[in-house]
C-alpha cells in the first residue's frame, strides 16, 4: 500500500500500476489507464481475496472501508515507514499507529452533498452523489441533524451541500451552502431550529473551495462547546476543528507529556488554539500565530473563557512571520502541503532548541523531516495516530531537538 490509498501492483506485462480497492497479496482484475506515466485505476473483481477483506460500507469516501480495522492500522504504519524511506529520512522503526477511540461514529463534522434522493457523498472523480440514510462514521449528534435535514429535503432547493457539526452533548449546528439568497432561507432555518438543531448558518456556494466567501448566521446558536483533550473549545459548522475530537484529544494530551517546561512557546498555523491551550501546561507564555480572522477571534474568546492569560494570538501569515529569539519551543500544525522550504530554513536557523510538528500527511511530513534533519534538527520521537478509521489518512505527532 502506498500513500494516498492505492495499492502498488504490476500488470501482466510487468508495468507498475496503482489500484484502489485492492489489498497487498491479493490477485485482482482492475480497470486502469495511464495517468502521469503510471497506470492507475480501480479494482473491478477480486480473484484471490485477502483474509483481511471485509464487506465495504456504501459510503464512497471510505477508501479503506473494505479492510479489517487491525489491518488498516498495520498498512498505515507501513505507509509512514515507506514515506520516510522515499524522502531519504532513513529506514526507521515506526511505532504502532494509535487506534481511534471509536472506529465508527467518530466524526463530529461532515459535509454531505444534497441530491434528489437525499444527503450523501460524491464518488471519487465523479459528480454522482451516493445518497445515504445516515453516515456510519458520523457521531449520533451529526446523524440526528442529518435525519432532520433529510425530512426537509423538499425545502433544500438551491442548497448544494450542508456542513454539520455536533458535540458530545448531542447538540448540532449546520451551515447551508447554497446558490440562493440568504433571506430566502430564513423560514427554513427557523424550522430547523424548531426541530432541535441548535443553530443554522448560510454560506454562498463557491466552486473555488469551502467557505471562500464567508458565512453568516440565519437562526439559533453560532457555535457549540466540544471537549478536546483537556479543554472545551467553541466549534461552528464552518470553523475548522479536528472532526475526531476524542482521537485529537489523545494527541493533545500526549504532546504535553513529551515536553519539558519552558518560558515561551511559539505555535504556527494555530487555528483556534487547541494545541496552544495545551502548551500552557508546560510554558509560561504561548504565542499562537494564525492568519484566519475568524479562527483568531474564536481562539481569543475561548482563551478568555478558559482563563488562559498566558496565551496571545497573533494574526499573521505563519509562513512569513519572523520567529522570536526567546522561544523554547516552535510548534507547527500545517495544512496538508506541509512546511514550506523557506519556513523550514527559518526554523533550522532559529535558536529554539525544540520543534513540535503535528502533521496530517505522511509524505510531506517525511519530506520536511529529512530537510529539518539536514538543517541541524534531529527527529527524536514520533507517533502515528488514527483520526480517520476506514480511510487512508493518518496523523503524526513528532518532536525534533537541535
Amino acid at each position: 500500500m502506498v500513500h494516498g490509498g492505492a495499492a502498488l501492483t504490476r500488470a501482466r506485462d510487468g508495468r507498475v500500476a496503482l489500484v484502489r480497492g485492492g489489498l497487498p497479496g491479493e490477485r485482482v482484475v482492475a480497470e486502469v489507464e495511464p495517468v502521469k506515466g503510471v497506470l492507475q485505476g480501480v479494482v473491478t473483481e477480486v480473484l484471490e481475496a485477502s483474509t483481511d477483506r471485509v464487506e465495504a460500507p456504501d459510503h464512497p469516501g471510505l477508501d479503506y472501508g473494505f479492510i479489517a480495522y487491525e489491518r488498516q492500522l498495520e498498512l498505515k504504519r507501513e505507509v509512514v515507514g515507506d514515506a520516510l524511506r522515499r524522502a531519504g529520512a532513513g529506514d526507521r522503526e515506526v511505532p504502532p499507529v494509535r487506534p481511534s477511540p471509536e472506529t465508527w461514529g467518530y466524526r463530529s463534522a461532515v459535509q454531505p452533498a444534497v441530491a434528489r434522493r437525499g444527503l450523501g457523498y460524491r464518488q471519487s472523480g465523479s459528480h454522482r452523489v451516493v445518497a445515504l440514510d445516515h453516515d456510519p462514521v458520523a457521531t449520533d449528534a451529526v446523524n440526528a441533524a442529518w435525519h432532520v435535514l433529510a425530512e426537509q429535503l423538499h425545502d433544500l432547493r438551491g442548497v448544494r451541500e450542508v456542513a454539520l457539526r455536533g458535540n458530545d452533548d448531542g447538540e448540532a449546528v449546520v451551515a447551508l451552502i447554497t446558490t440562493v439568497r440568504e433571506r430566502e432561507l430564513v423560514p427554513l432555518a427557523h424550522e430547523l431550529v424548531r426541530q432541535g438543531i441548535r443553530g443554522v448558518a448560510h454560506a454562498p456556494f463557491d466552486p473555488r473551495g469551502r467557505f471562500r466567501r464567508g458565512s453568516g448566521r440565519l437562526a439559533g446558536a453560532r457555535s457549540l462547546l466540544q471537549r478536546f483533550g483537556d479543554v472545551d473549545l467553541s466549534v461552528g459548522a464552518t470553523s475548522f476543528a479536528q472532526p475526531n475530537a476524542h482521537a485529537a484529544g489523545e494527541l493533545y494530551r500526549e504532546l504535553v507529556r513529551w515536553l519539558p517546561t519552558g518560558r515561551h512557546a511559539w505555535e504556527l498555523f494555530a487555528g483556534g488554539g487547541a494545541v496552544a491551550f495545551h502548551l500552557t501546561q508546560r510554558f509560561d507564555a504561548v504565542t499562537a500565530v494564525e492568519i484566519d480572522r475568524s479562527a483568531v477571534a474564536r481562539g481569543e474568546r475561548d482563551a478568555a473563557r478558559l482563563g488562559l492569560d498566558g496565551v496571545r494570538f497573533l494574526r499573521a501569515d505563519a509562513r512569513r512571520a519572523p520567529l522570536p529569539g526567546d522561544a523554547d519551543l516552535v510548534a507547527v500544525d500545517p495544512p496538508r502541503a506541509g512546511v514550506s522550504a523557506e519556513l523550514r530554513r527559518a526554523i533550522a536557523e532559529s535558536p529554539a532548541p525544540r520543534l513540535l510538528y503535528v502533521s496530517c500527511d505522511p509524505a510531506t511530513w517525511a519530506r520536511d523531516a529529512a530537510s529539518l534533519e539536514a538543517g541541524g534538527l534531529r527527529l527524536v520521537r514520533f507517533e502515528p495516530f488514527d483520526f480517520y478509521p476506514h480511510t487512508h489518512h493518518v496523523e503524526l505527532l513528532s518532536l525534533f531537538e537541535r
